[in-house]
């Protein structure tokens, strides 16, 4: 099932790469500045993980107060790949009066278990929802790290369900998340999580129902295409709404077309980039 939507993204992300390095217009904004940092990751098949950091078109000691907003890309995928198909997107949005914030591309990719689900895997191979946390976090926010206010999370495809699972893991780090064509159950194809049964501490671990009870403390945008027809990815915005309906959590449904790819992440972007609701702004430490 997954790797028929693995096909699909490599087929449909083509496309959204080629719409988005045509050349710019000269009537849109320049594209947002971005820069790579290397963060050490406590792990053995990445010890050290790229990310990298777009900045919007601000003065230079603004940048140090804007929110911050973490975005996972989907496998098979990369963050270039995601930057690709947001970066123009988001900068025409900020020119339109969108409240900006640095956006932060990390790399989730894993060798043993290709199919990372943005998880610590069973046999600490991948560590990448704990590097996210402990490591990244810090290295980006130096000098200002942010309230969960002030901070969102925000994935497509695999990325959606990394996005959701790990802010519900860490309601104190996220208080936004946005999915964007993902999944809410289980669908670890290379044993991320091991062979057990669903019902194994691992995978109750993994499975965002487990925490349905702290979904209420977070706000949540559930995107997906009306022209996504893949099976493990259709309908599953609308059977998660009903669930945080259940508990009382806040969360907005948004569907847009563009089928299961950065074209339809591209539609999205202005919608969830005018949903997001920032905190006060909290100055830099000197």
């Amino acid at each position: 099932m997954k790797l028929g939507r693995g096909l699909l993204i490599a087929l449909l992300s083509a496309r959204a790469l080629v719409v988005a390095e045509q050349p710019i217009s000269d009537a849109l904004p320049a594209p947002l500045k971005v820069v790579e940092i290397k963060v050490k990751s406590p792990e053995k098949d990445f010890p050290i993980r790229n990310v990298w950091v777009m900045t919007p078109n601000v003065p230079a000691k603004q940048v140090a107060q804007l929110p911050v907003v973490y975005m996972l890309h989907g496998w098979p995928g990369s963050p270039s790949g995601l930057i690709a198909g947001v970066q123009t997107p988001l900068a025409l949005a900020f020119a339109n009066g969108t409240s900006p914030f640095i956006a932060v591309f990390p790399d989730g990719n894993a060798t043993t278990h290709a199919d990372s689900e943005w998880a610590d895997s069973y046999d600490g191979q991948a560590m990448i929802e704990t590097w996210l946390t402990k490591d990244v976090i810090p290295a980006v926010e130096t000098g200002n790290i942010r309230s969960n206010k002030n901070r969102a999370i925000v994935g497509f495809s695999m990325g959606g369900y990394g996005a959701a699972i790990i802010g519900l893991h860490h309601p104190e780090l996220f208080g936004q998340v946005v999915t964007l064509a993902g999944y809410f159950v289980i669908d670890d194809l290379t044993d991320a999580f091991d062979s057990g049964k669903d019902t194994d501490a691992k995978h109750t671990y993994q499975t965002p129902a487990t925490f349905l009870k702290v979904a209420k403390k977070i706000h949540w945008f559930l995107g997906e295409s009306t022209q996504d027809y893949t099976a493990l990815i259709r309908g599953q915005a609308k059977a998660w709404g009903s669930k945080l309906k259940s508990v009382k959590a806040s969360y907005k449904l948004s569907y847009a077309d563009g089928g299961h790819s950065y074209v339809f992440v591209a539609n999205e972007v202005p919608i969830f980039t005018k949903w997001f609701t920032w905190g006060p702004v909290t100055p830099a430490a000197s």
